[in-house]
């Protein structure tokens, strides 16, 4: 698993960075990570006062919070990036989210700007992480087979929604319950860019409000197809994501025997368990299974 990802990281919560109130309730979300969001969530003529607001924020909370503190910056070619990075590398983000990424490039660029920042401010290479918005535009989609070749910074690839809606001039992702064709395919590219890439892969936010049952099976389907977590845009979303991406007590029974029945065997590449023939790809995902529950290698 990817070292930027422990073992408990189910949930991401977006946090606009313009709301004493929405930052306080942020610490009570119990979000796995907190993703303070300088870029859409604030209008173009708050996004100062936004930054002075979470610098303020995280003076006062930094060191005491449990959760993963991730920030998501203005783009690249916008003119807040370079103030954003200089307000919050001294806060020492455990990753910048960067929004509207088009490829590996965009992550290069970003992954110097922190170096040179990391420097001059703090002394050091911090190796901030990043986790790049990859499916925001359609140049972003099909940029996806770049990360193969990305810096060591970059820990995760989310896809987006409602950015790539707006760039294809869809008025709705959905038909019904389900993702319409362009956005089942910019979501399963994005799945399989980060398994190339060897990092983990975060499901998009849900706009659906107030539909508990919704988001659960949105998030189950997201953990049944490989993503290693879900963001998430309203705090009253975070209970059923993290249940959904709990492991279920049948499937860290079917990892334990798994694993048990490659011991026995060594390093045989097939075994049997039960009436089934299993082999290596099944102990790698018992592997993971087990890596969730209880932190097994």
């Amino acid at each position: 698993m990817n070292a930027f990802i422990p073992t408990t990281l189910r949930s991401l919560l977006f946090v606009p960075s313009d709301s004493k109130r929405k930052l306080a309730a942020s610490l009570r979300s119990g979000a796995d990570a907190l993703i303070f969001d300088l870029e859409d969530a604030v209008p173009e003529v708050g996004k100062a006062d936004a930054r002075k607001l979470l610098v303020q924020f995280l003076e006062a909370h930094r060191e005491a919070m449990s959760p993963l503190v991730c920030v998501r910056i203005n783009g690249l070619s916008t003119t807040h990036l370079l103030d954003d990075l200089a307000a919050i590398v001294p806060h020492r983000p455990d990753a910048i989210v960067l929004p509207k990424c088009r490829n590996a490039d965009d992550v290069h660029r970003l992954s110097d700007f922190l170096s040179a920042y990391e420097h001059a401010l703090l002394g050091s290479t911090q190796q901030t992480g990043i986790i790049a918005m990859a499916t925001e535009t359609s140049e972003g989609v099909f940029g996806l087979a770049s990360y193969r070749n990305a810096p060591m910074r970059l820990r995760a690839l989310m896809w987006g929604v409602d950015d790539l809606a707006a760039d294809l001039g869809a008025f709705s992702a959905h038909a019904g319950r389900e993702l319409t064709s362009p956005f089942s395919v910019a979501r399963t590219m994005c799945l399989l860019a980060a398994a190339q890439a060897g990092v983990d892969a975060i499901d998009a936010v849900s706009t659906k409000l107030g539909d508990e049952v919704q988001i659960e099976e949105e998030a189950a389907r997201a953990r049944r197809d490989g993503f290693a977590a879900k963001a998430a845009g309203h705090p009253s979303h975070i209970a059923a994501i993290n249940r959904a991406f709990v492991p279920r007590e049948e499937e860290v029974a079917w990892a334990r025997k798994v694993v048990e029945a490659f011991s026995r065997v060594g390093a045989s590449g097939v075994v049997r368990l039960g009436d089934t023939m299993i082999d290596r790809p099944h102990l790698r995902l018992a592997h993971r299974i087990l890596c969730q529950v209880d932190g097994e290698d």
